[in-house]
């Protein structure tokens, strides 16, 4: 599953990046978080998260690396995720961009791939849900950082 997208954050570039790959930062932004280790930081993760797929709740125990970091323009990430009877992927890419008025434009994609249990139960849900909680994501990544 492809999901892309763009958003207008009301900051400096260099803060926006900072504060997206910084775990301590974003996991607050994270919908279904419960846990997140900081493995190596900026680098290194790894959370435990809960996702709600209609009436069917999945928890997930993700590893997570940012694989390329071109402070403060790019940055890719790679995850990797498993659950009872199922297990997903995710690799992501954000491109900031100086925005009009001292503001960044961030560009993003992920694709998302989910197997097992959860792909056949919930396939349906999955691109709604994903949305969901994109747009609760960067809703709160805005708040947390234009204050």
């Amino acid at each position: 599953m492809r999901l892309e997208g763009n958003v207008t954050i009301h900051a400096a570039r260099e803060k926006v990046f900072d504060f997206l790959i910084d775990a301590e930062s974003i996991s607050a932004c994270v919908p279904g978080l419960d846990t997140m280790e900081i493995i190596e930081p900026n680098k290194k993760f790894h959370a435990q998260a809960q996702v709600g797929l209609g009436t069917v709740k999945v928890k997930f125990d993700v590893d997570i690396e940012w694989v390329e970091l071109d402070r403060p323009n790019r940055a890719l990430m790679k995850g990797h995720g498993t659950a009872p009877g199922s297990a997903g992927d995710v690799t992501a890419e954000i491109t900031l961009l100086d925005g009009p008025d001292g503001s960044t434009e961030i560009n993003w994609w992920a694709d998302v791939t989910i197997a097992g249990t959860i792909a056949s139960l919930a396939s349906r849900l999955m691109k709604p849900v994903s949305k969901k909680m994109t747009k609760t994501f960067f809703d709160c990544f805005a708040k947390q950082i234009e204050t």
